[in-house]
């Protein structure tokens, strides 16, 4: 299973910009993080408002500890626009749409490094969310992931699925967030992908065995289009009683065996070997358990 990359959200909800009532209850969700969208879910005609409306919900939701993200248009003369309206402080990143170059990356950086010295904030704060939607962006994933500024890359799966010519199956999908999340993990960042289209809104069984899945290709996290995706997310993430209780085991036993002075090269635990690798991903869950959780140490099995 993937460890979560510190400070990186598990669950990211779109929250249409210009829709004043979703905004209203936006931290109410139970969402990591929000993006506030300035794409897709604003229509043009209505874009010069929710810009014009913007820097108040950064500074409210920001004020509020909420995870802010926003996402841009895809094309400079857009996200030009939209970044003047929300590059303030309490922005932790901007998405975006499209990402097939590392030169979108660098003009992004660039203009946002700009902006961050005009207003007087520290160069570098706002981070960058690279939104993966076209096969052409996969051959592509080491230098985008590696670009300036880069937190994560994230999976438009809807768009990929389009632009391969597919439905948004799981077998079409797979494959796109294995890579991406190599790439992340390769660049040290988050990733947020499923293998699954995020239009289902009412299987949510289905979501979590997704986000399970994606979970175990090393995934760190899911965008959600709709609150009620939220708590499936956050189940798949969470630890299971089972792997907490396995990673009890496995560093009590490492402490008892190294209790004598020099640390074990391997222990055996369950019948399997612990070596350092394997101590690591068992403290990695531990520190990703739900605070106060106390599982049966008794518990069979281990991480699946």
């Amino acid at each position: 299973m993937s460890a979560m990359v510190p400070g990186t959200p598990r669950s990211l909800l779109f929250v249409p910009a210009g829709d004043e009532r979703l905004l209203a209850k936006a931290q109410l969700r139970g969402a990591d993080g929000l993006i506030l969208d300035l794409e897709d879910a604003v229509p043009p005609s209505g874009k010069a408002a929710a810009r014009r409306a913007l820097p108040g919900h950064v500074d409210r939701l920001a004020g509020a500890n909420q995870y802010v993200v926003v996402r841009t248009g895809s094309v400079r003369e857009e996200w030009e626009r939209d970044l003047r309206a929300a590059l303030r402080p309490g922005l932790r990143a901007v998405m975006l749409p499209k990402t097939e170059r590392p030169e979108q990356l660098s003009d992004l950086s660039s203009f946002i490094g700009e902006l961050e010295r005009q207003r007087g904030l520290p160069v570098g704060a706002v981070g960058m969310i690279a939104l993966i939607e076209s096969p052409a962006a996969l051959f592509a994933l080491p230098a985008l992931a590696a670009a300036d500024r880069v937190c994560a890359l994230a999976f438009g799966s809807e768009d990929f699925a389009l632009a391969l010519g597919v439905a948004p199956t799981p077998s079409a999908l797979t494959e796109p967030c294995r890579w991406i999340a190599l790439a992340a993990s390769a660049a040290g960042i988050g990733s947020f992908a499923l293998p699954y289209s995020l239009a289902v809104l009412d299987r949510p069984d289905e979501l979590t065995d997704a986000a399970r899945q994606a979970r175990a290709l090393g995934v760190t996290g899911a965008l959600c289009v709709h609150p009620r995706q939220v708590a499936a997310v956050h189940a798949a993430w969470a630890p299971e009683a089972a792997e907490i209780a396995w990673a009890r085991r496995v560093s009590a036993a490492w402490d008892s065996a190294g209790s004598g002075g020099a640390p074990p090269g391997a222990i055996r635990v369950d019948g399997r070997m612990v070596d350092a690798p394997v101590l690591r991903r068992a403290r990695d869950l531990l520190s990703s358990a739900p605070a106060g959780e106390h599982p049966d140490d008794t518990a069979p099995g281990g991480p699946r």
